[in-house]
């Protein structure tokens, strides 16, 4: 098995296993669903820059880019 960089695939945080009210942390991208009771009252995503920038001089970007976007259809599916 190949060695990666720790941080590799996690540009998003997991989708299945998210907490209301509580800001969900990726390497680059984060997210947060805020609810008041039965509903959602709001959803806000937060894009970290500096991080995307460091992602796309990394040599692994295109594999580990990949590697989330498949996790995050995944996930989506399963939702």
């Amino acid at each position: 098995m190949r060695e990666h960089k720790e941080c590799y695939g996690t540009m998003f945080h997991d989708s299945l296993h998210l907490v209301n009210n509580e800001k969900m942390k990726g390497k680059v991208f984060d997210f947060e669903q805020d609810s008041l009771g039965l509903g959602i009252s709001d959803r806000k995503v937060t894009v970290k820059m500096g991080e995307w920038d460091d992602c796309m001089e990394c040599e692994e970007f295109e594999h580990c880019y990949k590697l989330c976007t498949a996790k995050l259809l995944l996930e989506s599916a399963i939702r």
